[in-house]
């Protein structure tokens, strides 16, 4: 193992065991990318970083370590010359920032930590980062929860080199399929052979899957989605079927649910359910999701009795509790004012309307008052003139509000003076 996979490793375990979620560890490894390359730095300028084990000397200062950090700020030599130690006082210092922000890139949050000359190259070595921590995560265990054994299942290999396509783009979605019909693992996965136009990188069925198409490529599966995605299907299934005959497959519902990890974790994807009603993102779904969210094809299985708690749950139990992000509950089922049972998402498209109907009914408030057009000059920032402002004068904008509402008949509204 080389020296610089050995410093990632130990930076991804001490994040792991304070709890720094993938995002922030994947900043924790970008920023000694940008600093030093994963090279261990000492410094002639602060002596006591010669005295551990070093590879190069670093004359920046009084620099040393992973992360180039300085005695005046950064703990003793040994924390700054040890990976794990010195990942720690960065992870310490990350916390304090809302890091899993997704509206701000990554590499800002590197550049509060560590104010550097050049804030741009943190981002421009996150990708590089994101690698690392993809082929380097699941070598570490997770301090925080006791060790996950896989589902017992037997796995036979049925890959005959048939009913395959070369891949045009990475894959970004794991997704679920029912039969239609009552065959077996191994009988379903030997018609997927090429020679019938459908295939399924695993089948699986009494917990035995079968592996039909390597997942390199792309399976015959999903029309226009099978380039960007990973299928499995359930072996005598039908979509037509109730919550309490899909519970009766409940050790294939899991063993489902521990391939899926599997599978988003050598392809960098996230292990985010995306149940009913779809969002169109990277995750783990089923068929109808390339139907009614992706509009390809028309597909619904695996049907509205599908147990998706069930299968969440054991996706979160082998993605471990930084695997599921809170996009999970973007679908739940929640009750409006009204007692109605409506989505988090339509709830949020409801507001977005609302608000969208207030900032109308402000602005032509406005422009019956101050004159066509003054609204609009408003919202975009320019300089505008009430000449239509009936009452005159320098006024704030809460008397013009106020005298545009009672102008239009809002009740309960007057013209009040500023201040009062």
């Amino acid at each position: 193992m080389s020296k610089c996979d050995e410093y990632v490793l130990a930076i991804i375990a001490e994040g792991r065991r304070r709890g720094i979620s993938p995002r922030g560890i994947v900043i924790g490894i970008a920023t000694p990318l940008v600093e030093t390359n994963l090279v261990m730095y000492a410094n002639e300028r602060d002596p006591e970083s010669l005295k551990f084990p070093y590879e190069r000397l670093s004359y920046d200062k009084n620099s040393s370590g992973l992360y180039q950090q300085r005695p005046e700020w950064w703990g003793t030599a040994a924390d700054r010359m040890s990976p794990s130690r010195s990942a720690g006082m960065f992870f310490e210092a990350l916390a304090q920032l809302p890091y899993n922000d997704p509206n701000t890139p990554p590499g800002a949050f590197a550049q509060q930590v560590q104010r550097s000359a050049f804030p741009d190259r943190y981002d421009e070595r996150m990708p590089e980062a994101q690698a690392l921590y993809d082929r380097l995560a699941g070598s570490v265990p997770d301090e925080k929860e006791k060790p996950v054994s896989k589902p017992a299942f037997t796995e036979i290999d049925r890959m005959t080199g048939g009913g395959r396509s070369p891949r045009s783009r990475p894959p970004i979605n794991f997704l679920l399929h029912t039969e239609e019909g009552n065959a077996s693992a191994d009988s379903l996965a030997r018609y997927c052979n090429g020679d019938n136009g459908v295939s399924y990188h695993y089948t699986l069925r009494d917990g035995i899957l079968a592996a039909v198409v390597d997942t390199d490529y792309a399976s015959w599966s999903v029309l226009d989605a099978n380039a960007f995605t990973l299928n499995l299907c359930f072996a005598g299934s039908r979509s037509s079927w109730s919550r309490e005959q899909w519970l009766t497959r409940e050790r294939d519902i899991e063993i489902a649910a521990y391939v899926a990890v599997q599978d988003c974790q050598k392809y960098g994807i996230p292990p985010a359910v995306i149940a009913p009603p779809y969002r169109e993102a990277p995750g783990i779904s089923d068929h109808r999701y390339v139907t009614d969210c992706l509009g390809i094809g028309d597909h619904t299985d695996v049907g509205p009795g599908f147990p998706w708690d069930v299968f969440t749950n054991y996706v979160k139990k082998y993605a471990g509790s930084g695997g599921i992000e809170d996009q999970l509950s973007w679908g739940e089922i929640i009750q409006n004012r009204a007692g109605n049972d409506v989505s988090r998402e339509d709830m949020i498209k409801f507001m977005d309307e609302r608000l969208e109907r207030v900032e109308r009914l402000v602005m032509a408030m406005v422009d019956q008052v101050a004159g066509s057009g003054v609204a609009d000059s408003i919202y975009k920032g320019e300089p505008a003139k009430f000449d239509g402002f009936s009452q005159g004068g320098n006024r704030s904008a809460y008397d013009l509000l106020a005298a545009a509402a009672q102008k239009v008949g809002v009740p309960n509204t007057r013209d009040m003076k500023a201040g009062k």
